[in-house]
């Protein structure tokens, strides 16, 4: 590779950069893609790490654009060229990068093989020590890659069955990737790679093959190939995976894809787009799945119909802010079990019930600024969730800043807050559970959760746990009851629990609590 021209393309947008890398032969023509960048920033960060001879860069970019791309390309790196493209319309821009050194610049509507490669060569030509790259036969190897990139990115790709026989003797193929941007440490990146490559080495000592792909930035991508039964080997795989987030310390944030078994090789970007994709954006919805696979997933629920969001806003009209709130907030729990939701459907819904109820309120006259200060932020967060539970806790959040404006957190006006403290101390003998009042007040779960937080300045359990340890000091104090006895009446099964409870509410333990009672009381 080191004999080609390397060459850095920037773009922001995905498809004209597949649309360029997939314009040429490019190594047969002596030049090589080093790699991509969506914007100038990026594109300056790949500059220092992998020193391309040309970079063809786009002009209007986020972040960063080309314009100041070139600039502080040539003030850096002096020795590297640049080609820009640009549509008719922004030449003023490209006659500004002439005067910081560019090489060239294409028309986009011009961009077309023949004259690319020419303006490749008459850049190269000016690259000291470089001059005209000189086309190099292709390996086997890198037939084979070029041909799986041009699958993957949707293209159709030549190659004989002879090489893929001779790269890939057996069967079956099978794709396994992992998403690594979601990982941050770079440390933890490359213990992925290795983790994945010892495995794999493991794998292919046993009559099977595999290939590393370069062809998703950010995705660690394996083309496998092996001769059948698989089920063995699927099954002692997904157990190695398993473990690799635990020993990395990133047990909720790294999701191996297993795509399903196929026969031809060229049916490999189908399968990738129709059956590695979809299971990828599963992990939106399974986030305690660190391997997904179409054979190991858990079963679908029943679907749910969709919220009339008509009808909730009519319930907010009504005043009857608790029951339009746990009721969207249980059909979204629904909505995220069913892991075949599309993600955009589902944050859309979210943000759709964020505006409508802000909007709503203002119109009841509520005092709606905080909630029109935050509602950018939560809509921002919410799309940049990585997991539709996270999207979920950001909708809690809102739903108390909404509750807090209607004064349902004033209990002395909140009936229902109020018989929900009486049942508790009328019950707090029996096995209490979150679930059950719920249930018992027509509340969802998770709602009841937030929605008691936000009332009472402590969690369910908090609260549960404090009316019980002061039933029990009165019990210690005014009875000659064991502590067993005590803890199984105010609602412990367990005594040791009882007393950790008890001790940490306190400061002592219920016979020092006792003891101290009753030397208080002699004293007196």
């Amino acid at each position: 590779m080191r004999s080609l021209c390397r060459v850095l393309i920037v773009d922001d947008e995905m498809l004209v950069r597949q649309g360029i890398k997939h314009l040429l032969d490019w190594e047969q023509a002596g030049y090589y893609i080093v790699g991509e960048a969506s914007n100038g920033l990026e594109a300056l960060e790949l500059v220092e790490e992998l020193q391309p001879h040309i970079v063809i860069t786009d002009i209007v970019m986020p972040i960063m654009d080309g314009e100041k791309l070139v600039r502080l390309v040539k003030e850096r790196y002096p020795a590297i060229e640049v080609i820009v493209l640009s549509s008719f319309s922004e030449f003023d821009y490209v006659r500004s990068t002439f005067q910081n050194g560019v090489a060239d610049y294409i028309l986009k509507p011009k961009l077309e093989a023949e004259y690319l490669l020419s303006i490749l060569h008459k850049t190269a030509a000016k690259i000291e020590g470089l001059g005209i790259p000189v086309k190099e036969e292709r390996s086997e190897e890198t037939q084979i890659a070029q041909a799986i990139d041009k699958m993957i990115s949707g293209y159709e790709a030549e190659i004989t069955t002879e090489i893929i026989r001779r790269r890939f003797p057996y069967l079956k193929f099978l794709l396994l990737g992992v998403d690594l941007n979601p990982v941050k440490d770079k440390l933890g990146k490359k213990q992925i790679e290795k983790s994945l490559s010892q495995y794999l080495h493991l794998l292919q000592s046993g009559q099977a093959e595999y290939m590393k792909l370069e062809s998703v930035p950010g995705t660690l991508l394996y083309l496998l190939n092996a001769d059948d039964p698989w089920a063995e080997r699927i099954e002692q795989l997904i157990h190695n995976l398993s473990r690799i987030p635990k020993e990395i310390e990133q047990a909720e944030t790294v999701h191996f894809i297993i795509s399903n078994r196929f026969e031809d090789f060229c049916q490999l970007g189908n399968i990738y787009s129709k059956q590695y994709e979809r299971l990828k954006r599963y992990s939106f919805y399974l986030p305690t799945y660190p391997v997904l696979e179409v054979d190991h997933l858990p079963a679908l629920p029943a679907r749910t119909s969709a919220i009339d969001m008509a009808e909730l806003i009519e319930g907010l009209k009504r005043k009857q802010f608790q029951k339009s709130f746990s009721s969207f907030l249980e059909h979204i729990h629904e909505k995220s079990i069913d892991y075949e939701t599309d993600i955009f459907e589902f944050k859309s819904l979210l943000g759709n019930f964020i505006f409508n109820v802000t909007n709503t309120l203002s119109k009841l006259k509520f005092e709606t600024e905080p909630l029109e200060k935050r509602k950018y932020d939560y809509f921002r967060k919410i799309d940049q969730a990585v997991y539709a539970r996270d999207a979920i806790q950001y909708i809690e959040e809102f739903i108390q800043e909404a509750e807090i404006i209607t004064r349902e957190t004033d209990t002395s006006t909140n009936p229902s807050f109020y018989r929900l403290l009486n049942y508790i101390q009328e019950h707090y003998a029996e096995p209490i559970t979150l679930t059950e009042v719920a249930k018992k007040f027509h509340f969802n779960a998770s709602y009841l959760s937030s929605y008691f937080s936000a009332n009472n300045n402590e969690g369910f359990s908090e609260y549960v746990n404090k009316v019980r340890v002061e039933k029990a000091k009165e019990m210690l104090v005014e009875t000659e009851e064991s502590i067993s006895e005590i803890s199984d009446r105010v609602g412990y099964s367990d005594q040791s629990y009882f007393t950790k409870v008890f001790k940490k509410m306190t400061g002592v333990s219920p016979s020092q609590y006792r003891k101290e009672q009753v030397q208080e009381n002699q004293n007196i």
